[in-house]
């Protein structure tokens, strides 16, 4: 049976309470019909948005702190808040972002994967085939334009709240290829395929890819887990990279797709990776994360309304935890060349974990 979405959503992925120097940021799926609010296509109660309120909405840009509305207003945006009418992004690292790019095949994995890596490092995420139309969700499957702006729209409030910069490719999404108009999933002995069935597609994103990486700094790239072919696609042309010296292994950590992660082996595909001059497998590497960088990425996660369930974002958070007890981890896999970059990653967030308490 399709899902419906709540005609008035109450429940959100993250129960924390708005802080005086958040953020708070609209989501993208509020439409203004007349006098009637709707979210995700269905009508909104109006004590929770009355009409009137619009100009306030519109001014929950993730530019101003919590603290500076008035408390009629205050109230109005925490009951959104809670309700999942607006996300918040903490208050600005007062560091500057180290010099991370994530390669995320589409808008939402590298959030997905590395959402509290983010919200501590911050970072820039390049999404590949950045063109979908695909959604679980019925208002919006009869609304390809509408799900494809949404989705990117999504994708931008994320990153507003990791203080992440976006870049765009605009490839189109395999599910939107007729070359896997029968399945876009490979196996383990077919990521070949990839390459061979789309040769002028793959060298369009080696192309992108090349200059997106130019200039230094470590570069993630996801593992493929699971074998969707945009993955694949992604991580072959990284390595394609690599074999041309365009990109330096050193440089290099692989992040394992999620949700992928959680159903499939990502050992074993780690396993089949032999790259660089030592042509060895990556091994893992735990990247920690302070209750406060998960809350982050748990709040990054909320505005993925158009793909993402609930309960795949609770998964997330609670592998996280089993992959750090006691604490909290996201993993990467990484190359004997660049084992000291992401070590001194890891201890660098393990230091601040710590600090958090």
């Amino acid at each position: 049976m399709p899902e419906r979405p709540s005609p008035a959503p109450l429940v959100r992925r993250t129960t924390h309470a708005l802080s005086a120097d958040d953020r708070p940021i609209r989501l993208p799926h509020t439409e203004f019909d007349g006098a009637e609010v709707r979210f995700l296509g269905e009508p909104v109660d109006p004590a929770v948005f009355p009409s009137s309120a619009a100009e306030l909405w519109h001014a929950c840009d993730g530019t101003r702190p919590y603290r500076s509305w008035p408390s009629r207003e205050r109230e109005l945006i925490a009951g959104w808040h809670a309700a999942g009418l607006v996300v918040a992004a903490p208050r600005p690292r007062s560091q500057p972002s180290r010099a991370l790019t994530l390669l995320s095949p589409h808008p939402d994995d590298a959030q997905l994967a590395l959402g509290a890596l983010l919200a501590r490092f911050g970072g820039r995420v390049v999404d590949v085939f950045s063109h979908e139309t695909w959604t679980r969700r019925p208002h919006y499957r009869s609304r390809p334009a509408l799900a494809s702006r949404l989705l990117l729209e999504e994708e931008q409030v994320a990153c507003g709240v990791l203080g992440a910069e976006l870049t765009v490719l605009g490839h189109v999404d395999a599910a939107d290829r007729a070359a896997w108009r029968d399945g876009y999933f490979l196996g383990p002995q077919a990521v070949d395929a990839a390459r061979a069935t789309e040769p002028e597609l793959f060298e369009r994103v080696s192309a992108d890819l090349a200059a997106e990486v130019a200039g230094g700094g470590p570069v993630l790239v996801p593992l493929a887990v699971g074998g969707h072919v945009d993955h694949v696609l992604t991580r072959q042309a990284a390595l394609e990279l690599i074999a041309r010296k365009t990109l330096e292994p050193e440089r290099v950590g692989f992040y394992e797709d999620m949700p992928y992660s959680l159903f499939a082996d990502a050992t074993a595909e780690a396993g089949r990776l032999a790259v660089g001059r030592e042509q060895v497998a990556p091994v893992p590497v735990l990247i920690p994360a302070s209750e406060a960088a998960v809350r982050t990425k748990q709040e990054a996660l909320w505005p993925y309304r158009l793909q993402v369930l609930e309960a795949v974002s609770k998964r997330i958070v609670r592998h996280g935890r089993q992959l750090g007890a006691p604490g909290w981890a996201e993993r990467l896999w990484v190359l004997p060349e660049s084992a000291d970059v992401f070590g001194e990653l890891a201890a660098a967030a393990a230091e601040e974990a710590a600090t958090a308490g």
